[in-house]
């Protein structure tokens, strides 16, 4: 189905995304597809390291961060983005906003995810290169 889908559309990405994929994620690579997406349980580090850097990941801070404090948050947002390594990345919130979170929660989530800059020759996010 991928490669049916490559040709007709051959620029626009696919995700592919299985609930409960930390035990697929290497077949998953196999299917050609152009990111996958990281179950919330699959610790971005891990899912990196297992998949390699050739290919575009889609993950996950835990929603429950969101009733942190908010530099805690931030913290957790950095990590991931880290652990994402120097190729593609889709940052998001793994599976939904609970119910009872906090708005500025979510706000602070967005803002910060916004605010990460780049280092355009090695890949790395500015705020975690030493100065």
């Amino acid at each position: 189905m991928v490669s049916v889908v490559k040709k007709k559309c051959p620029q626009t990405p696919i995700v592919l995304y299985i609930n409960g994929n930390g035990g697929l994620l290497e077949r998953m690579k196999g299917t050609g597809v152009d990111v996958i997406g990281l179950d919330r349980t699959v610790d971005m580090a891990d899912g990196r390291k297992r998949l390699g850097s050739d290919i575009s990941i889609q993950g996950n801070v835990d929603p429950a961060y969101l009733f942190s404090p908010l530099p805690a948050l931030e913290d957790e947002i950095k990590r991931v983005v880290q652990c994402a390594g120097t190729k593609g990345h889709i940052l998001n919130l793994g599976q939904r906003v609970l119910v009872g979170t906090p708005e500025e929660a979510v706000a602070h989530f967005f803002n910060v995810a916004r605010s990460l800059k780049f280092d355009t020759k090695s890949g790395h996010p500015i705020w975690w290169l030493e100065t």
